[in-house]
């Protein structure tokens, strides 16, 4: 009897063992289902809100929107480029402005490695990041610190400026102050203001003595002309 109740019990037991895991995998498999019916709702919903605050952006002047970021007065686009992407603005303030959306570190590679390429042929143009990359100001504007549609901004910008920076949620802003190239002193330093003056007064003393030798030429022609008629 004793065995048949043992039996009895270990047979329950693992019909309930059964009855829960298949309980337990069947709200498992709701829970999925649930789960992909909110992803499905809530990527609707973004998508609705993206496109609704995309509606709304104006933007009439890129130019402005570049400079507002940073505080600056942007008044014309300067030099573009791909590898490293990359753009350069000239302000008001006397300050480049290079925009991409690459971080600090890895647009100073990449510029690094241009430049070594280049070798000297890079020293005829100022450097995308000045001379001294380390002491220039990086703002950083994404979706993280400004809000979370920045990128929308980004895109709209983008498609003004006629650049296809495609998936990019943030922007990095550095500010490079200007500097004069460097102009090499040549050998032979020539004045040549001093010569123009000096060839002037040459010019002037040889006229007066060619003049004042015509003048007596002619008087000594007339004189001669009035001894003849004497004559």
């Amino acid at each position: 009897m004793i065995d048949f109740f043992a039996s009895l019990t270990v047979a329950l037991i693992v019909v309930m063992t059964v009855v829960i895991f298949l309980s337990n995998q069947r709200q498992a498999a709701i829970m999925k289902q649930m789960r992909v019916v909110l992803e499905d709702w809530y990527q609707a919903q973004m998508r609705d809100r993206r496109e609704s605050y995309r509606k709304e952006i104006h933007m009439p002047d890129v130019l402005k929107w570049v400079g507002s970021q940073v505080n600056l007065n942007v008044v014309e686009l300067g030099r573009r480029f791909e590898n490293p992407q990359a753009l350069e603005f000239l302000t008001a303030e006397g300050v480049r402005l290079i925009v991409s959306p690459l971080p600090k570190k890895q647009l100073r590679s990449a510029v690094g490695k241009i430049e070594r390429k280049r070798g000297k042929v890079a020293k005829l143009v100022e450097p995308l990041l000045g001379s001294h990359p380390a002491r220039m100001q990086v703002v950083e504007r994404s979706n993280r610190n400004v809000h979370e549609w920045y990128e929308v901004e980004i895109e709209e910008a983008a498609r003004k400026l006629e650049v296809t920076w495609i998936g990019v949620n943030a922007l990095y802003f550095y500010m490079v102050p200007t500097q004069p190239l460097e102009q090499s002193t040549p050998l032979v330093s020539l004045d040549l203001a001093g010569l123009k003056g000096k060839f002037k007064d040459w010019y002037s003393n040889a006229l007066a003595a060619l003049k004042q030798r015509f003048a007596k030429d002619t008087a000594l022609m007339h004189g001669n002309g009035s001894e003849i008629k004497l004559k």
